[in-house]
């Protein structure tokens, strides 16, 4: 496989990088006494006792930074990912818990996007819940929690710190699934929208009900991922689009908003919450006196801002990473596997006219492809082959099967075989191979990774060609499925595996169009026991997987491993990145500056 001089440079970098973060000093050598000999005297050392946990601080201004500007501040007109600062000035029923993560029982890593597993969740605004069967969830709403008061904003007066009672949820929810509405539940889930029913019995208690076969996507889409809203501030100005109208029960209150600029928040005194874990256990949250989220598209300019501690936190590609170590190692760093950024080909299947329809042929294209190669070469070895249907992590270490625990039949699409993969071509009609086309869009990375499969191909007879189309027609093309035969897209719902969006249904994440009754039998009984029994759903995926990967319908590109970093300042911080369903910054309740240690490393506070 052909190498460019730029993947040279940077395995050279990132191996040395690597080698020089992860060695610690050598271990002393220890005296062999020999039985029978005269011992010599070595006196003994004194143990060093390791420090206890800090004790957590008040005060001080986060400092983060976001590649692309705030696109809105409500749920209802919004998609949730668009508008990241509801994270902070809202709440949802349930979310992540904190206490599970690092700080706590260290069960999860709290850095995939996607994780819905109800086990690993704890009560926001809903104190419990019931799930008594596929498609009802009670949940009972926490008394004392109040919308927090900003003197100086108009909306939050109106509201005038009240009480969050059930009649909030209800209403904020309705306006989700509303028939006329565009948000994202009533878009992307119609019919989860228009089956829904929710009503509050009584003050204190709400009841959701979604028909069972589409509670896969009721149990993601309310709990951990619809945000509560005030009934005044809607009724009054029609929305809470502009960012001046924010009001909610989260950590933080907004209070600037710059476009492509800035975005502030200050701490709400009067939040609800407690530290759940650790030595600050019991204490009010949150510690910080308020967030400055910097809008910083351009990549070097984030990592130099890293680097001069303008900002605390930096989420790094591979590519960046080994160079921040080299440069800067009093930054302390987490390496993660990212979810749903692992790109596929997606090969279409439903006319059995194509050749795709064969297992053959799609089992021939994995032979021809040497992904240990690109692990190695491309990566520097800081990548994982196998990412799909999931990729690896804590959280669903038990649905996942690592690749050596396969079936040797199942491993072997993995490796390089192109004489395997010509004899399978002609095994099913195309002893010369054939032509194709694949739609992806114009990105640098992109075309360098489908150039590699094209090259690859090529030695087998599969000629392919590239439909380059800019991302947002790229985007509209995928979104209405309309591609002839392949696509070069990424996975999506990793962490609601249990929905196989990515091989079941209609959706544009079906890429392959693959319609399986065994798949359908195995997803209709997961989803029955779906936030009741997460062992044993993932156990019954589990069993799955080989039968997923042998039957080739993705095809799947390595996935390079990412690095959060973070000032040594930053404190109570172990990378967490996502605390429940997409909750991103939402760590940053949890976390507190030592600001006397950052005046001694910057001279500034």
């Amino acid at each position: 496989m052909k190498k460019r001089i730029v993947w040279l440079m940077v395995s050279c970098l990132m191996v040395a990088a690597l080698l020089l973060a992860s060695c610690g000093p050598a271990a002393e050598e220890e005296e062999v006494v020999i039985p029978g000999e005269e011992e010599e005297v070595v006196p003994v050392e004194e143990e060093e006792v390791a420090p206890g946990p800090e004790e957590p601080k008040y005060g001080g201004v986060l400092n983060i930074s976001r590649s692309t500007d705030v696109q809105g501040f409500d749920e209802a007109t919004t998609p949730h990912f668009l508008a990241p600062t509801l994270n902070l000035t809202n709440e949802e029923l349930l979310t992540g818990d904190w206490a599970k993560g690092p700080a706590g029982t260290d069960e999860a890593d709290l850095i995939f996007g996607g994780v819905n597993r109800m086990d690993l969740k704890t009560g926001s605004l809903a104190e419990s819940w019931e799930i008594p069967e596929a498609g009802t969830m009670i949940f009972h709403i926490r008394k004392g929690v109040h919308y927090a008061l900003d003197p100086d904003s108009e909306a939050s007066r109106l509201v005038n710190g009240r009480e969050v009672t059930a009649d909030d949820v209800v209403f904020s929810f309705n306006r989700y699934i509303d028939p006329d509405g565009r948000s994202y539940i009533r878009l992307a889930y119609p019919r989860l929208a228009a089956s829904t029913t929710i009503t509050a019995p009584d003050e204190w208690t709400v009841v959701i009900k979604c028909p069972p076969e589409e509670f896969g996507d009721g149990i993601t889409q309310y709990p951990d991922q619809a945000m509560i809203m005030p009934r005044e501030v809607i009724e009054e100005y029609g929305d809470m689009k502009d960012w001046r109208n924010s009001v909610g029960t989260g950590p933080f209150m907004l209070t600037e908003f710059v476009p492509g600029s800035v975005v502030s928040l200050k701490r709400n005194p009067n939040y609800w919450m407690k530290d759940p874990c650790g030595p600050g256990k019991g204490n009010q949250l949150p510690y910080m006196d308020g967030i400055k989220w910097l809008i910083i598209p351009d990549a070097s300019t984030r990592i130099a801002a890293l680097r001069t501690a303008k900002i605390d936190r930096y989420g790094a590609t591979w590519e960046d990473a080994a160079d921040i170590m080299a440069t800067n190692p009093e930054l302390i760093y987490k390496r993660y596997l990212g979810s749903d950024s692992c790109m596929n080909i997606f090969m279409r299947q439903d006319d059995p006219e194509t050749p795709f329809a064969d297992i053959r042929v799609r089992q021939a294209l994995m032979l021809a492809i040497d992904q240990p190669a690109i692990k190695e070469d491309y990566y520097v070895g800081d990548a994982e082959i196998l990412v799909w249907p999931i990729t690896p992590s804590r959280e669903y270490a038990d649905a996942y099967v690592p690749l050596e625990e396969l079936p040797e039949s199942v491993r072997e699409l993995y490796e390089y075989h192109p004489d395997k993969a010509k004899q399978l071509l002609a095994e099913a009609g195309y002893p010369d191979g054939f032509k194709t086309s694949i739609l992806c869009y114009q990105q640098a990375t992109t075309i360098d990774q489908l150039s590699t499969v094209k090259a690859y191909w090529e030695e087998i007879g599969v000629e392919l060609e590239l439909d380059t189309r800019e991302y947002g027609v790229w985007q509209t093309l995928t979104g209405a499925r309309r591609y002839k035969e392949l696509l070069y897209g990424y996975n999506s719902g990793i962490g609601t595996y249990y929905k196989m969006i990515n091989y079941n249904g209609t959706s544009q994440f079906n890429g392959s169009y693959v319609d399986d009754a065994h798949v359908k039998e195995v997803r209709t009984a997961m989803i029955e026991i779906v936030g009741t029994d997460e062992a044993k759903v993932m156990e019954m995926h589990r069993e799955l997987v080989p039968y997923l990967l042998e039957q080739a319908w993705v095809i799947t590109w390595p996935n390079p491993y990412g690095y959060i970093f973070w000032q040594p300042w930053l404190k109570n911080y172990h990378g967490e990145a996502q605390i429940g369903y997409y909750n991103g910054t939402l760590y940053t309740k949890y976390v507190w500056l030592d600001l006397d240690l950052k005046e001694e490393m910057t001279g500034r506070r």
